[in-house]
């Protein structure tokens, strides 16, 4: 009976996580939302392609600006920070990245503020649906990811390949180069360490009866090891350290000119873009949670040739449009963009002027992708970005933040 009550169990658990749509990306919405505002700011994130097969190539562009209100809690990307791809499992070979057309094979630094623009290229490897990141992973903090995008790949995975040429002129397969080594020199310690086990588990009393023993003896328990099971764990030595050398000496004889995995860290320079003719303060940030809106007071000036307004407001990775200034529509059913959520009050700032406008974000998305845990933390900062859009379309990304207050009415 109580076998039947587990696999029933087993089964509804099954069945519960084989529906379960939050199973299908990645955990993006399980990290802090004082994270996802406050450490990098994506924008945008673009795909090559959404479809495409076997070995055909995809390339992820986008940029991203360090938040100046990075958390104090965590360690920041200026020190140790590295550009990847998040993808669910060997699904594509990354082949290249490159940040403002720096090679990114090692780690760098990225500085609060400031743009970076980011590609990266990988070969399609494996069949089906993937939701894919631009992810930094930065020394001490973790992975902080950005906006996922869906996309799909077709063919038979058999036809996959992925060759290389050495600085030698070898032509190699990196699926397979170097497996047959790592099989035989994984039997052989198993080998060894197996054997080492066997001598000691044939050493009776083991374990409690000799556990008991050494207790009783005290400092004298080292008369339990015989002679010979000294022999025997000075002739392990021996071959281990033969193996250790041996193999050494037939590695350096094999392949005499190696180059070192790299552990340098390389400089990212920023992206050069225009001034921002903007003075943007926040004066004020309130959340009601019963209408799901965001409310953030600015006041603005103006020191441009051209009215300005605000077109889209940034947060999280979720994306909230001013339709009467931009027209953006979802890529799919799972793109965090709210197409008409964005609306401002106090009109265009004219050049010269300084005023104070509100600026609405309202839209489920605070809700559905639990960004409005944010009440709950006792460090109730919020950091936004924020696109004002002049006269002739161009536009001007500025960075706001400060405290944030809930409103439960």
């Amino acid at each position: 009976m109580k076998i039947l009550k587990i696999l029933a169990i087993a089964l509804a658990t099954a069945c519960v996580g084989g529906f379960s749509p939050l199973a299908a990306a990645h955990g993006e919405r399980a990290q802090m939302p004082q994270v996802r505002m406050r450490t990098v700011h994506w924008f945008d994130v673009t795909v090559s392609a959404t479809k495409l097969d076997v070995n055909q190539i995809l390339v992820v562009k986008g940029s991203f600006i360090p938040s100046d209100f990075w958390p104090t809690q965590f360690p920041s990307a200026e020190e140790t920070a590295f550009l990847n791809i998040g993808v669910p499992g060997p699904s594509f070979v990354r082949l290249d990245s490159r940040v403002n057309g720096v090679p990114m094979i090692r780690s760098t630094s990225f500085h609060p503020e400031l743009q970076y623009n980011f590609e990266i290229t990988l070969k399609a490897r494996k069949p089906g649906r993937y939701h894919i990141h631009p992810v930094i992973n930065v020394k001490d903090t973790g992975p902080l990811i950005g906006p996922g995008l869906w996309v799909e790949i077709g063919g038979d995975q058999a036809a996959f390949t992925n060759t290389a040429k050495t600085l030698l002129g070898q032509d190699i397969d990196l699926e397979s180069f170097g497996y047959a080594n790592a099989v035989h020199w994984s039997i052989l310690w198993a080998v060894v360490g197996v054997a080492w086990f066997v001598w000691w588990l044939l050493r009776v009393p083991i374990i409690l009866p000799r556990f008991r023993r050494a207790a009783e003896l005290g400092a004298n328990a080292d008369q339990m090891i015989t002679l010979g099971d000294r022999r025997v764990a000075l002739g392990f030595l021996v071959l281990t350290l033969s193996l250790i050398v041996g193999g050494y000496m037939y590695a350096d004889d094999k392949w005499p000119i190696t180059t070192a995995l790299q552990a340098g860290k390389i400089a990212a320079p920023p992206a050069q873009r225009p001034a921002v003719p903007l003075d943007v303060r926040m004066n004020e940030a309130r959340y009601r949670i019963p209408g799901r809106s965001f409310r953030v007071a600015l006041t603005v000036t103006n020191r441009g040739s051209s009215p300005v307004t605000v077109g889209e407001l940034d947060a999280g990775n979720v994306r909230f449009v001013n339709s009467s200034v931009l027209q953006v529509k979802p890529a799919d059913a799972d793109d965090l963009v709210a197409s008409d959520a964005l609306h401002v009050d106090g009109g265009p700032v004219a050049p010269g002027e300084t005023r104070d406008i509100v600026v609405y974000a309202d839209d489920a998305l605070w809700e559905t992708e639990r960004m409005t845990t944010m009440i709950d933390s006792p460090d109730a900062i919020v950091a936004v970005m924020l696109f004002f859009y002049d006269g002739d379309g161009k536009r001007y990304p500025v960075e706001v933040g400060g405290p944030m207050i809930p409103v439960f009415g």
